[in-house]
């Protein structure tokens, strides 16, 4: 019954959006031939290109696991390439070795809270490196609140963790999640000095454009509805995730540079788009057809950081299991879906944790030997 009046009141908000909106009718035409690119402000720094890298350990990872995880997919059709991406060597570099004194803490996105059952992102993949001796946790933000509450929240977090001297700390970001930490990054100084690297994941780095038409509807018809199991927070969440805002804020807060910052993007073609979703990827689609039902591909990138990744998946796909609670997904396809966030979710750290492992002074931890 939980999971039925879930479903209900996502299509019920959704199915008010559209009414209220209508869809776009697409002017663009879905096209990867093309090189990957940013939308970021005057005086951005540049990002780097480890895509090459990434792909390697994804793939390589995939391979390893593909007889006993059943994996029936195509490495090179979870990863979009764009015209600019390197080919990868003939002769690969070994997978990494696992480091678990990387310490995890993983920040979720909007509305998550209101959700518990399919809010958290990456639960079986947080699952997977735990049993490998990976400390992991998740902390509890409020899902309808702005980024500057939600960063007293990561703040109190950071601030009280056990962290032992060897250890390094890594904050991933999902979406909203992703613009809480920049904040609380920016908010919180003295305490940004104990983290090591950020990695967002089709994060909401630059705002979304959904955001801007939402919020004043958001305000007048959602903002005092009970939402699951979520409390009203401070009912920022759509304001801090507007374009106008959050693009402001960047372009005024230029981030730690002592921080190592990630990003991976994710879009794909309507077709893939879970069926709730399609109501804003076409509001999205005639401004860019590379979208993930939530965000566009440029708007998902963290000025300055290392670019690993196009992920051919939906905004929800890539990292909760919503369709694993309700979906017009076959079940195998479902069955996949869960299999490859968590080989994902793994290929993510061990990219991280070699990365880390090749900067002066951050990488004297000796690694586990546990793969």
């Amino acid at each position: 019954m939980k999971l039925l009046s879930t479903r209900i009141k996502v299509i019920f908000i959704c199915t008010f959006i559209l009414s209220v909106f209508g869809c776009g009718s697409s002017t663009e035409v879905f096209n990867v031939d093309l090189p990957a690119h940013t939308l970021s402000y005057i005086g951005a720094p540049s990002m780097n290109d480890a895509r090459t890298r990434f792909r390697e350990i994804f793939c390589e990872l995939l391979e390893s696991k593909r007889e006993s995880q059943s994996l029936n997919i195509d490495c090179e059709d979870y990863l979009w390439r764009l015209n600019d991406e390197p080919l990868t060597a003939e002769v690969r570099t070994p997978l990494p070795v696992h480091d678990t004194h990387l310490r995890i803490l993983i920040v979720s996105g909007a509305f998550s809270d209101c959700f518990p059952e399919i809010g958290k992102p990456y639960k079986s993949g947080t699952e997977h490196l735990m049993r490998l001796g990976y400390r992991i946790d998740y902390v509890s933000i409020s899902g309808r609140s702005g980024s500057d509450m939600n960063a007293s929240v990561i703040a109190k977090t950071v601030a009280n963790l056990d962290m032992e001297t060897s250890e390094r700390l890594l904050l991933i970001g999902y979406s909203k999640g992703t613009t809480d930490i920049l904040h609380f990054l920016l908010n919180y100084p003295d305490l940004s000095h104990k983290v090591t690297a950020v990695l967002s994941v089709a994060g909401a780095v630059n705002g979304s454009i959904i955001a801007d038409r939402y919020a004043e509807i958001y305000h007048k018809w959602f903002e005092n509805l009970s939402l699951g199991d979520c409390g009203p927070g401070d009912r920022g969440v759509l304001e801090s995730l507007t374009r106008k805002e959050q693009f402001r804020w960047l372009a005024m807060h230029p981030l730690p540079q002592h921080v190592q910052y990630y990003s991976v993007a994710t879009f794909t073609r309507k077709e893939n788009i879970q069926v709730v979703l399609r109501i804003t990827y076409e509001l999205l689609e005639p401004i860019n057809p590379l979208n993930d039902g939530q965000l566009l591909i440029y708007d998902q990138l963290i000025p300055g950081s290392t670019l690993m990744a196009y992920v051919n998946a939906d905004h929800w796909t890539v990292a909760v299991p919503v369709d694993e609670a309700f979906s017009d997904r076959d079940p195998d396809t479902v069955t996949r879906n869960k299999k490859v966030r968590t080989l994902l979710f793994e290929a993510m750290i061990l990219f991280v944790v070699e990365q880390l492992q090749q900067i002066p002074g951050l990488g004297n931890a000796a690694p586990s030997q546990t793969k």
